[in-house]
């Protein structure tokens, strides 16, 4: 698992890198990444664990956070379960995604991250409402690697999205707008949990 002094901050150029494919199967090195990003979201989830180890919640974290160049994240949208009460928690290896809805939205609180620290008050990040992404996922229950289609919307797609820029050196800073300058009729407001 990584701690709060494991990850790099706005401003470090690993932020900004492209990062690169990750070879299947795992090295060894790219497997204790991916776990520890995984174990990240998981413990950082829970209060109790969060106090305990001294972190700050968040519901995704992509290698780039904390100093791999590697296309791995692991999301946890833990505040959101749809009506089939799927739970969004995936370690993610080698993301593509195929389709972006021309619907869009945005958590109206503003996003998060753990790599800034700085507010971004009033400003809001517009994401697309739904996606298709091919990945590799982790399952860690079997350690195996499965090939998969994620079909995603709201809450999650944003998580996925925001993850996802990670990868391609893109903070969710760099795509900041006041909310009175999107359209209401492009951007209808997704009421749900912040990230």
């Amino acid at each position: 698992m990584y701690l709060n002094k494991d990850i790099v901050k706005e401003g470090n150029q690993i932020l900004r890198n492209q990062s690169a494919r990750v070879g299947v199967p795992l090295t060894t090195a790219d497997f204790n990444c991916l776990k520890g990003l995984y174990e990240y979201v998981v413990i950082s989830s829970m209060d109790d664990l969060v106090k305990q180890y001294n972190i700050r919640p968040g519901v995704g974290i992509a290698a780039p956070q904390v100093g791999i160049n590697k296309r791995m994240f692991a999301m946890n949208a833990v505040d959101f379960l749809d009506e089939n009460q799927t739970r969004y928690l995936f370690a993610i290896l080698n993301p593509v995604i195929t389709y972006k809805s021309k619907e869009m939205t945005y958590l109206p609180g503003g996003e998060g991250c753990l790599s800034v620290d700085r507010p971004t008050d009033n400003l809001v990040t517009p994401r697309h409402y739904a996606i298709t992404a091919k990945c590799a996922i982790y399952d860690f229950n079997i350690n195996k690697i499965k090939n998969v289609t994620l079909k995603l919307e709201g809450y999650p797609a944003i998580v996925f999205q925001h993850e996802y820029d990670h990868l391609d050196g893109i903070l969710f800073t760099d795509k900041l707008f006041k909310t009175e300058e999107l359209d209401p009729n492009i951007f209808p407001l997704f009421e749900e949990s912040e990230e």
